[in-house]
């Protein structure tokens, strides 16, 4: 069993509101994340400086052990409340997610610590699996100042999933969409 960490503590600056709140077809971007990983995740924690806009979520509510400290702090606070030893983490505004990548990017964890998609030639640690094997990395990293989350991975065993690979199982490459604009979230209604 996998742990699921949805990061919801983003500032939302490009989206001008707390874009997790905003819904689409009758549902919240948060809700949308959260359901999409109920099927391989339990439990299912929502990260965040402030959990108060979140109460009524139907997952368990972990507020950041180190504030404002971007993704990374909060993969850092999901990987400290795991009780599994595998945790997946899901930004809030990715509100799709093809289950046959999810199954891939499980297949692909054997002898890694980290099993991250490529996209456009580019890590995309928003939607990738970690092991509590990280958790020294990812601290010792916050403790240098740093907040990019890849910044930690030339320390552990990272499996790589080219594009072109994991386009098998998700064609059209939906669960990378994420909503940054008002515009992003209107173009989502033509998917």
């Amino acid at each position: 069993m996998l742990t699921g960490a949805v990061l919801s503590g983003g500032k939302s600056l490009r989206y001008g509101s707390n874009k997790a709140l905003e819904v689409f077809q009758g549902k919240s971007l948060l809700q949308y994340a959260v359901q999409s990983l109920r099927s391989f995740c339990s439990p299912l924690l929502v990260v965040a400086n402030d959990l108060k806009p979140y109460l009524q979520v139907r997952a368990t509510l972990v507020q950041d052990i180190l504030r404002d400290q971007g993704p990374l702090g909060g993969i850092h606070t999901a990987l400290v409340f795991s009780p599994h030893e595998w945790l997946l983490v899901k930004a809030t505004d990715m509100p799709f997610l093809a289950p046959e990548l999810v199954r891939f990017m499980i297949a692909s964890r054997d002898g890694f610590d980290v099993v991250v998609p490529v996209l456009n030639g580019r890590y995309d640690p928003l939607l990738a699996l970690y092991s509590r094997r990280c958790l020294a990395s990812v601290a010792a990293t916050l403790e240098r100042g740093d907040r990019k989350i890849t910044k930690f991975f030339p320390k552990v065993r990272v499996k790589e999933l080219p594009e072109q690979e994991w386009r098998t199982v998700d064609p059209k490459g939906l669960s990378f969409m994420n909503v940054n604009t008002p515009q992003d979230l209107e173009e989502l209604k033509w998917i």
